[in-house]
């Protein structure tokens, strides 16, 4: 067994650890508990898979969802759809839509694939990476986001390649490179990313931003006439809207 079949079948192990005694894991459990970067993963993939159930605990069926369910598994052989039979369809997409393992809050259109990518990113980099940078450039950008009342700051004050050439932190997204710095805001810790616009987000985030909320933390995405922006924190969606 190697690593990737080990995660497939540990994708369904269940987050409450019912079933830590059933043969069908045994394997893969002994793998993640020898292998730290299996163990990691386990542990991130057990908190999602407990955010998401404890997100399908909130919903509450719409009224009369069972005899709907009835009625259209009665009547599917028809080529008709009564309206009922959508209605409790579109209750069962509703529910997908959280199990999918996020959710997505956009204003004002749909979520575009790119910018939850690169919120996914941020979120995953906050969470596991080695942070830190050195040069005049990132402490100025520090500095200045570290203001208590300061909005995230406008694409004027950032030199990118100032940034990358004195030592701020660099990493890769998609093929392009991204500058991170951390800062503090009233003791809560945030995390800014900054890609150029020619990058793998493009222009899909400048109508506003967005926001993607994971139960270890949240991030928002958007963009401006130079870059595209990502800024992350444990604290949760609201604490990172309030910088916006």
């Amino acid at each position: 067994m190697n690593t990737q079949e080990a995660k497939f079948i540990l994708s369904a192990y269940r987050p409450s650890g019912g079933d830590t005694g059933d043969a069908a894991f045994v394997d893969a459990l002994r793998m993640a508990g020898e292998d730290p970067a299996l163990g990691a993963w386990l542990s991130r993939s057990r908190a999602h898979d407990a955010a998401v159930a404890g997100k399908l605990r909130e919903i509450t069926p719409p009224q009369g969802l069972r005899a709907a369910i009835l009625a259209g598994a009665r009547v599917s052989g028809s080529p008709r759809r009564s309206r009922s039979s959508w209605g409790w369809a579109a209750g069962l997409a509703a529910a997908a839509s959280i199990a999918f393992g996020v959710y997505l809050v956009k204003s004002p259109s749909a979520q575009p694939s790119g910018s939850a990518a690169l919120a996914s990113f941020a979120i995953d980099d906050m969470l596991h990476a080695k942070h830190g940078s050195s040069g005049e450039a990132s402490s100025a950008l520090v500095a200045a986001l570290q203001v208590e009342g300061a909005k995230m700051p406008a694409a004027a004050l950032i030199d990118f390649d100032k940034l990358r050439d004195t030592g701020c932190r660099t990493l890769n997204f998609a093929g392009h490179d991204v500058m991170e710095v951390c800062f503090a805001r009233g003791g809560t810790e945030f995390h800014f990313y900054m890609t150029r616009r020619d990058g793998p987000v493009g222009s899909s985030v400048e109508r506003g931003p967005s926001f993607l909320a994971q139960a270890a933390g949240a991030a928002a995405v958007w963009s401006d006439g130079r870059f595209n922006y990502a800024l992350a924190s444990k604290a949760g969606v609201e604490a990172v809207r309030r910088l916006l």
